[in-house]
């Protein structure tokens, strides 16, 4: 990422920075895996969490340890499909540190199989033919972004409190998302930037060994809080019509965010 796009970043949530990056001294850890069932890449997402440091701190007060895990489950009705999400859901409704960015028209969650507006599951609201393609990790919500595959991800501290938005910035050490339905190799890949800007690490996501309705993990550790911002390409493809590769994304893990030091 260019270091302009974050800096864009920053101003669109009125984020004024003079911290000084921290450094990863050690090589990241990759957790990686693809198979066609959610116990295929079960080890290692419970290798990644391990090593980020438990227990999972969901949407509770700021901690010296732990982590973060959205797997989109408990989102109401009225923010899943064909609603859209709020970029800083994460962060305010249920605290947990963590806005999200697009340069497409927003976020989507899908939706729950009973829902008030009987809105097909798996992004069915989008193309008929995405339940088949996609399957959920942690049943039965997934997530996208719309008229863009990029997504992007800024981490603050959570405020701990819901209804409470924190605008104090954060970096996590390590984060990985669940995807469904990668079926080319360099289709899909994860960034990881410090808080300058700096690219610290890139790698694609594995493809699925299946046709369609696979998963694949992707999860990079560092040795401290060093991430400030992390983006995700999920597919070469829009969610619009079922082309290779649309993609889409389940549990998202990261790193307990922890506080900028000036």
């Amino acid at each position: 990422m260019k270091r302009h796009s974050l800096s864009l970043a920053i101003a669109t949530l009125g984020l004024t920075l003079i911290f000084n990056p921290v450094a990863a001294s050690a090589a990241p850890q990759v957790f990686e895996a693809s198979g066609a069932t959610p116990n295929d890449i079960l080890n290692t997402v419970n290798a990644f969490r391990n090593f980020l440091g438990n227990p999972n701190n969901i949407a509770g007060p700021p901690s010296a340890t732990g982590h973060r895990e959205i797997n989109w489950d408990a989102v109401p009705d009225a923010f899943s499909a064909p609603n859209l999400l709020p970029a800083n859901f994460f962060n305010k409704n249920s605290p947990r540190g963590i806005v999200f960015f697009t340069p497409g028209t927003g976020f989507e969650v899908s939706a729950n199989m009973v829902n008030p507006t009987n809105t097909p599951v798996r992004f069915g609201n989008i193309h008929p033919v995405y339940p088949a393609l996609f399957s959920a990790f942690s049943p039965q919500k997934l997530f996208t972004a719309l008229n863009s595959t990029i997504t992007e991800n800024l981490f603050f501290v959570p405020s701990g409190t819901p209804g409470v938005n924190s605008t104090e910035p954060a970096t996590v050490k390590g984060f990985g998302v669940v995807f469904t339905d990668v079926n080319v190799a360099n289709s899909t890949k994860i960034e990881y930037f410090d808080v300058a800007g700096k690219l610290l690490f890139s790698r694609h996501v594995l493809p699925q060994p299946t046709a369609r309705a696979g998963f694949s993990f992707l999860g990079v550790g560092f040795d401290t809080a060093s991430v400030f911002l992390v983006r995700i390409t999920s597919g070469n493809r829009i969610l619009r019509v079922p082309n290779l590769d649309v993609v889409a994304m389940d549990d998202f893990i990261y790193g307990e965010p922890q506080a900028l030091v000036p």
